[in-house]
């Protein structure tokens, strides 16, 4: 419901600012001083609606990205009290200015300075508002986002809807918790609420239980942290990681996290880092030469893989909406389907802290 709120009430203040502009301009350059005078007391009224909805959509804003450190969410923070301050402080006061000016038929040079500040402020405000709305739509999957989009409509891919289900689209394998393929059809509607009576198929059961994919409160901070070792680099992003534990199951040497810190690389050789690293199924876990830039390694053909009452491992298909963590390859990583998890869509072991189960009742 808040992406919805935010998204209608971030629409209307582009709509009304983009209006004030072109009536502005249209009028400034065609029309007589008595039209101009029209308009600008039209648009003094219009700020009734534009500041409340700036002001929704900048709440709704702050409130949903307040735990949120992707890269898109970071630039559209760091946006929105420009586009407040910009508002506040230069188109509000030179409406009411300019409305003033025009009423009293006072056309000079004081007049068209103010009317070319507000029309510079105005774009700016446009632009960075439109930026916004271009990164919201690719964070809720609405259009493509870092990741590559697939070309041929017919290549595999997953989308995520907000507040529903997983799409998967043409996916070439689904396997389910007994390692038997299942029927793919071309277009899958898989659950990530947990509640479906026909797992892992999607039932319609988020509407239900009015689950949503709002980031939580206490999501884990995006960043990716280096264990340096002299032969190779070990690299850890929190917030990708599904706690499978595969890697301190095979490695304990080198993966314990009852210790500080909880990798040590120097304790194998870099072939059973680079080993352990194939198997972490969420791509948390990178490897790097020392100092140089990470590295992942992608094994297993590509498809969808149900663990039991567990996540969706995902192996070389495309998230639409791109990975939107740091580090984080878009040839493997692990979506939540128990609903429960912190990290949507990425699932972060709350299946097994809930016991949740797959079984349908």
């Amino acid at each position: 419901m808040k992406t919805r709120i935010h998204a209608i009430a971030g629409g209307i203040g582009f709509l009304m600012i983009l209006l004030f502009w072109t009536s502005t301009a249209i009028s400034e350059l065609f029309a007589s001083h008595e039209t101009i005078a029209a308009v600008k007391g039209l648009i003094l009224k219009g700020m009734f609606i534009l500041i409340p909805a700036m002001a929704i959509a900048g709440g709704s804003g702050t409130v949903m990205g307040k735990n949120r450190t992707d890269a898109k969410a970071v630039a559209k923070k760091k946006r929105m009290p420009l586009i407040a301050m910009n508002g506040l402080l230069i188109l509000l006061p030179s409406a009411w200015f300019l409305a003033g000016k025009a009423a009293a038929g006072e056309f000079d040079t004081i007049f068209y300075t103010v009317q070319m500040v507000e029309l510079v402020a105005g774009a700016a405000n446009l632009t960075m508002m439109g930026l916004n709305i271009r990164d919201g739509l690719t964070m809720t999957g609405r259009i493509g986002g870092s990741g590559t989009p697939p070309a041929n409509p017919h290549q595999p891919v997953i989308e995520e809807r907000p507040g529903g289900p997983l799409v998967a689209k043409s996916p070439p394998r689904l396997t389910d918790t007994t390692g038997e393929e299942l029927e793919t059809q071309p277009v899958i509607a898989l659950c990530r609420c947990g509640q479906s009576k026909k797992k892992p198929y999607c039932d319609g059961s988020h509407n239900d239980i009015g689950f949503t994919t709002d980031p939580s409160a206490d999501r884990t901070p995006d960043g990716v942290k280096v264990f340096g070792g002299k032969q190779i680099d070990v690299h850890y992003n929190r917030l990708l990681c599904s706690h499978a534990g595969e890697c301190g199951a095979r490695l304990k040497a080198v993966f314990d996290s009852t210790r500080d810190p909880w990798i040590v690389p120097d304790n194998a050789t870099p072939d059973q880092i680079r080993d352990v690293v194939e198997t972490c199924p969420s791509g948390a876990l990178s490897w790097s030469e020392p100092g140089r830039p990470a590295q992942h390694v992608v094994g297993g053909a590509p498809g969808i893989t149900i663990e039991g009452n567990g996540p969706y491992r995902v192996t070389r298909i495309p998230l639409a909406s791109g990975i939107q963590a740091e580090g984080a390859s878009p040839d493997k990583y692990v979506l939540c389907r128990c609903g429960a998890s912190k990290n949507k869509p990425f699932c972060d072991g709350s299946h097994a802290d809930i016991g949740w189960t797959d079984r349908s009742t």
